[in-house]
């Protein structure tokens, strides 16, 4: 690749996110008349239920990572991975994809683990997630595609889903060398994905996909407890979160995935409840997730500051 364009792939991602952050503005200042009349009443059981849910399934999903170092022939103590995940998760928010990989090996090492555990396991983690995510939103098609599939009901949508997971469950293994030789021919260096066991690997996409369905839950809490009758329904709102964060996921230039899963968001949530709630939804959702998430960091340092004074603590004279 010349240096014209190396500099000129360095610019692209700037441009995408001027350009983003262009098209959510002028979605702003086209609604800011009805948002400043919205009502901004808010059910707090509504809200402290949807809170708690994400932040159970964010933690189920870092257990989920630390326990996967077994197949790294490594080991992390779930304290350890939830200090660790929960602090350098927010680098995620900084511009260059480097940061959270290099934070994880750096205090995933420093913990007495293994860095190649750690940083490779969240690869995984995405590849999964990705790959989950897909057949949950893949389950909601159906309802995109005319009058015809108009009976296809929720709960058939959902059979879907674990259907297409299930053939995931069986089918991603045999994948998973192709996956790596892959990797290493972009990386340039040995990626080291294991093939996982047939009946542990079926429990950990069955947890990834759990996790999909904990947080958009949480969202559809989230939609109740700001919008209350006009939200959208249950899996109108998961597969509408999916997607959002599927499409954030992949957008690998911006941080977070910030306003391009926003914008997505708003798109699909549209033909349901309309432009100016979905909207208020999709920034409400931002704020939401971001605070939940320096909550548990926070949580965490405060409760392995404790921890540590507890354990160089002298012990009584008797």
């Amino acid at each position: 690749m010349t240096a014209r364009w190396r500099r000129l792939v360095a610019v692209l991602p700037v441009i995408a996110l001027i350009a983003g952050a262009w098209g959510f503005y002028t979605l702003w200042e086209r609604y800011t008349p009805e948002l400043r009349g919205a009502s901004t009443g808010v059910h707090w059981p509504w809200l402290l239920a949807a809170s708690a849910l994400w932040l159970l399934t964010y933690v189920q999903l870092i257990l989920l990572w630390a326990a996967s170092f077994v197949w790294w022939d490594a080991s992390i103590g779930r304290w350890d991975g939830l200090r660790v995940f929960c602090l350098t998760n927010l680098t995620r928010y900084i511009p260059g994809t480097v940061w959270q990989f290099a934070g994880l090996a750096g205090m995933a090492k420093a913990a007495g683990s293994s860095a190649t555990a750690s940083s490779v396991g969240v690869i995984l983690l995405q590849i999964i997630t990705l790959g989950t995510g897909f057949a949950i939103c893949l389950s909601a098609t159906p309802r995109l595609l005319g009058a015809w599939a108009a009976s296809i009901t929720t709960w058939e949508q959902l059979a879907l889903a674990v259907l297409l997971i299930a053939g995931l469950v069986v089918v991603f293994p045999r994948l998973m060398p192709s996956i790596r030789r892959t990797a290493e021919r972009v990386a340039k260096r040995s990626v080291p994905l294991p093939v996982p066991p047939p009946g542990p690997f079926a429990v950990y996409v069955t947890r990834v996909a759990l996790g999909w369905l904990g947080y958009g839950v949480a969202f559809w809490m989230l939609a109740h407890a700001l919008l209350g009758d006009a939200a959208p329904g249950l899996w109108v709102s998961v597969t509408s979160y999916v997607a959002s964060y599927l499409v954030g996921l992949l957008a690998v230039f911006a941080p977070g995935g910030i306003v391009v899963r926003e914008l997505s968001l708003i798109g699909v949530l549209t033909p349901s409840i309309g432009a100016q709630p979905a909207l208020l939804l999709a920034i409400a959702a931002r704020l939401w997730q971001v605070l939940l998430e320096l909550v548990a960091a926070l949580l965490v340092v405060m409760l392995d500051g404790l921890r540590r004074r507890r354990m160089t603590r002298p012990a009584p004279i008797r």
